[in-house]
């Protein structure tokens, strides 16, 4: 934890500790972090592992405030509520994730600031339940919506109501920081909510051990979407060489050629079709969808293959061009049968020998074909259905649901 949070915040963090033993083994489990010089955090807020904290935020609360905002981080991490969201709208599930810990906290005798969301109607109901009550985007401007949600949040979809806390998506900017270095994987999530929550149900007795109970089989049993995983494999994605080709841009106008460092995010990553039929337009379409939107973040390049028993297609795309625009009004050139080896030799034949090895490759197939002999030089994920392989000789690999 970091020592530059206030002795008041120290204090009531062991004071939570003490009053309430069955949060004591996740209070000091997930990691905390001073997040008062970052400006996306007035209050507080969780990636479902670190919690970061605002000290004036916690300096205008009391003793008793502090113990139950820092209570609510901690509950989102061990339920795994950030991980639950699946295809959900997102301002809708933040609110039924605030409204299941607030009701579930008030009821254990915490006190929280008066901005939390508090609706007894909805006790005993899981975050699920909970979402399916409350009103859909159609309905917001529908008689007595605001009365329901408290007030408009659709230009801030990461919070739920007026001064509540944040609730980052492994794709989010904020905290990224934070998620290169020791962040745990999807499993190692669920595993270490499985280990903290013996501790929380042993100590909690009847309808509320059983509630909690439920929230926590969700959250261990439950798959992680795979657009967290993808996002997660992406935002990793970071270039730390230094490397004579592509040279330093800003020095290229003083007719200087120097080595360019790494940067933040990948500059340029290749997509391999295989367009033998193993996937349905629908399913591709969602996922080079959901890659746009991360290259554009990073101001990513991206190199599309398409490819059956030998590379069809070539199309390059800028950061500010959306791949999925290749396939309107065409279908795809191919459909033969499946060899995985041509993408890989394309980049070591195009790419490879001038000396521009890619931040990565993306191979959507079924796998059903012939591998590459060895791994690459470079990351690889492998992106299939569910009907496709279940493991691939080398990468990481990826089912879509």
């Amino acid at each position: 934890m970091s020592n530059t949070l206030p002795e008041s915040f120290t204090r009531a963090r062991l004071q939570l500790m003490l009053r309430h033993p069955f949060l004591a083994a996740a209070t000091a489990r997930y990691p905390i972090v001073d997040a008062t010089e970052k400006p996306w955090c007035d209050t507080t807020a969780t990636d479902g592992y670190y919690i970061y904290v605002d000290a004036p935020f916690c300096a205008g609360l009391s003793e008793a405030q502090t113990m139950g905002v820092l209570a609510h981080e901690v509950m989102h991490c061990v339920l795994g509520h950030i991980d639950r969201r699946g295809g959900r709208d997102r301002r809708r599930w933040n609110e039924a994730i605030d409204y299941a810990t607030n009701l579930f906290l008030i009821d254990r005798g915490f006190t929280l600031p008066a901005s939390g969301l508090l609706d007894r109607r909805y006790r005993g109901l899981t975050a699920e339940e909970i979402y399916e009550r409350l009103p859909s985007a159609e309905q917001d401007d529908g008689p007595g919506a605001s009365a329901l949600r408290g007030r408009d949040t659709r230009d801030d979809p990461q919070r739920s109501s007026a001064g509540s806390d944040l609730h980052l998506d492994l794709s989010d900017l904020e905290g990224a920081a934070e998620r290169r270095a020791e962040f745990p994987t999807p499993l190692e999530r669920r595993r270490l909510s499985i280990t903290l929550t013996r501790e929380v149900t042993s100590k909690l007795q009847g309808r509320q051990a059983g509630l909690l109970a439920e929230g926590v089989k969700r959250a261990t049993s439950a798959q992680v979407p795979w657009q967290n995983l993808l996002a997660r494999f992406f935002t990793g994605l970071r270039r730390n060489d230094f490397r004579l080709f592509p040279p330093n841009r800003k020095h290229l106008w003083r007719g200087l050629y120097l080595p360019s460092l790494g940067t933040p995010g990948p500059e340029h990553v290749v997509v391999a079709i295989d367009t033998s039929g193993s996937m349905s337009a629908e399913t591709l379409g969602k996922a080079l969808g959901e890659l746009d939107q991360l290259r554009a973040v990073s101001e990513c390049r991206l190199t599309l293959l398409e490819c059956d028993t030998e590379v069809r297609v070539v199309s390059a795309f800028e950061p500010w061009e959306l791949s999925t625009t290749a396939f309107d009004g065409r279908t795809f050139q191919g459909r033969g049968g499946t060899d995985l080896r041509p993408p890989f030799n394309w980049i070591s034949e195009h790419l490879v020998r001038r000396g521009d090895y890619p931040d990565a490759i993306f191979c959507f197939t079924d796998g059903y074909g012939t591998f590459p002999g060895r791994a690459p030089p470079y990351p690889v994920i492998w992106i299939a259905p569910r009907t496709g392989i279940a493991k691939a000789p080398f990468g990481q690999l990826l089912n879509l649901d």
